[in-house]
C-alpha cells in the first residue's frame, strides 16, 4: 500500500517570477495566515526562453491542437508546471500542492487538504481547487456538475467531472498525476491547464473540489498575457480544416472516456 502523506508534511510550491516581489509577499502572507508553510519555485521566464526550452514547443501539433501558436509567456507556465512535474517523481513525493501567485485562499483550505490526503479514496491523481470556467462553477447539466464523491469540510465536496476545468492556479497532484503528465505532456503544443484537461488522453480524470476554496485575483494582471477575439483571424484554410477535424475527434473521444469511466451520473 502506498504511503500516506501527513497534512502537516504536506509540500507546498508556489511558482512565482524572480521580478515579482509583491505577489510573493501576498502569497506569504495568505498562506501564513492560514497556517501553511510553501517553498517558493522560481518561474521560468517566458521573455527570456533558451533555445532548449524553445526546441520542446511543437509549433505544428499547437495550431492543430490549441488552434493558435502559444505565447512565449505560456510556454514559461506550462515548463515552470511540468518542471515540478519532474521534481515531484524524482523526489518521490506521493502528494503536492501546487500554487500560482495571484491567488484569494479559503481558511477552509487547509482541512480540505487534510480530508483529501487522508482519505482512503485513491481514485483521483489531481484535484482542482480553482477553475477559470464559470459553467464549472454553476454547473448548468450534468456534465458540468458532476458526481459527488467525498464530503469535505465547510459543506463542499468532491466532484468528478465529465469537462474539462480550465485553470491551473492551485491543485493537488499525485506523484502517478505527475507520472502521466511528463509522459503525455513532453512536447508542449498547449498550455499546462488545456494540456492537463485532454482526460481522454492522458488518463487524468477531472475532479474539482466545490465551492472552490482557491480564486485567482482579479487585480493581480496576468503575467501569461491575454489573447483578442481575432486570434484566429486569417489562419491558412488547411489550418482551420485541420483544427476542425481535431475537434470532431475529441468530441468522439471525450465522450467515450466519460461514458466508459461515468464521470456523469446516470440518467
Amino acid at each position: 500500500m502506498l504511503a500516506r502523506d501527513k497534512p502537516r508534511s504536506l509540500p507546498v510550491f508556489v511558482i512565482n517570477l524572480a521580478r515579482d516581489a509583491e505577489r510573493r509577499r501576498h502569497m506569504e502572507d495568505a498562506l501564513r495566515a492560514i497556517g501553511l508553510g510553501a517553498e517558493f519555485i522560481a518561474a521560468v521566464d517566458g521573455r527570456t526562453l533558451s533555445a532548449a526550452e524553445r526546441a520542446a514547443y511543437d509549433a505544428n501539433r499547437a495550431l492543430r491542437v490549441y488552434g493558435v501558436a502559444m505565447s512565449d509567456g505560456e510556454i514559461g507556465c506550462y515548463l515552470s508546471h511540468y518542471r515540478l512535474y519532474e521534481r515531484i517523481v524524482r523526489e518521490g513525493i506521493e502528494t503536492a500542492l501546487i500554487l500560482e501567485d495571484d491567488l484569494d485562499i479559503s481558511p477552509e483550505l487547509p482541512a480540505i487538504l487534510d480530508t483529501l490526503i487522508e482519505s482512503p479514496d485513491r481514485n483521483w491523481l489531481v484535484v482542482r481547487l480553482e477553475s477559470l470556467r464559470p459553467r464549472v462553477h454553476n454547473p448548468p447539466s450534468d456534465r458540468f456538475s458532476g458526481v459527488r464523491v467525498a464530503e469535505l469540510p465547510g459543506g463542499s465536496g468532491l466532484y468528478r467531472l465529465g469537462t474539462h476545468v480550465l485553470g491551473a492556479g492551485a491543485y493537488l497532484i499525485r506523484r502517478e498525476g505527475a507520472e502521466r503528465m511528463l509522459a503525455y505532456g513532453r512536447r508542449i503544443f498547449m498550455p499546462i491547464d488545456h494540456t492537463m484537461d485532454r482526460f481522454w488522453e492522458n488518463g487524468i480524470a477531472p475532479y474539482v473540489v466545490r465551492p472552490f476554496p482557491v480564486r485567482q485575483r482579479p487585480d493581480f494582471e496576468s503575467r501569461i498575457g491575454a489573447r483578442g477575439p481575432d486570434r484566429r483571424l486569417g489562419q491558412p484554410f488547411a489550418v482551420q480544416l485541420q483544427r476542425r477535424l481535431q475537434r470532431i475527434s475529441d468530441s468522439l473521444r471525450k465522450r467515450a472516456f466519460v461514458l466508459s469511466h461515468a464521470l456523469v451520473r446516470s440518467t
